[in-house]
């Protein structure tokens, strides 16, 4: 809140980074090019940042089932300790969603 000074910011900044890319200069941070030059799409990039479960392992191997790219600043959101962490699971699939059920199977919009 600026408390109706025009030079002071409405909002403070949120910075987060994660502790693997600390050494990475800010002008490269913020440019949209190196993020996404430099986003996480395999388990072994993955697991530098954050600590995989065994149903987040097993869904990210599964060769051409989940394609995944996450940059480094959406990657530093992510809770790397919290399985349930909601940003986590928005772009990290489980073995959970392997599982096919009914509704996939039919034609929900009646095409066919």
């Amino acid at each position: 809140m600026n408390n109706g000074n025009p030079t002071r910011p409405m909002t403070e900044a949120v910075y987060t980074r994660a502790p693997y890319w600390q050494d990475v200069p800010d002008e490269k941070w913020m440019d949209w090019r190196w993020q996404m030059s430099n986003r996480l799409n395999s388990v072994k990039e993955l697991e530098r940042v954050i600590n995989l479960t065994d149903s987040e392992r097993k869904a990210l191997s599964t060769a051409g089932l989940f394609r995944v790219d996450i940059t480094p600043y959406f990657a530093s959101l992510i809770d790397p300790d919290d399985p349930n962490c909601p940003v986590r699971q928005q772009v990290i699939p489980t073995a959970r969603e392997m599982v096919p059920f009914q509704s996939m199977m039919e034609d929900s919009l009646a095409e066919d």
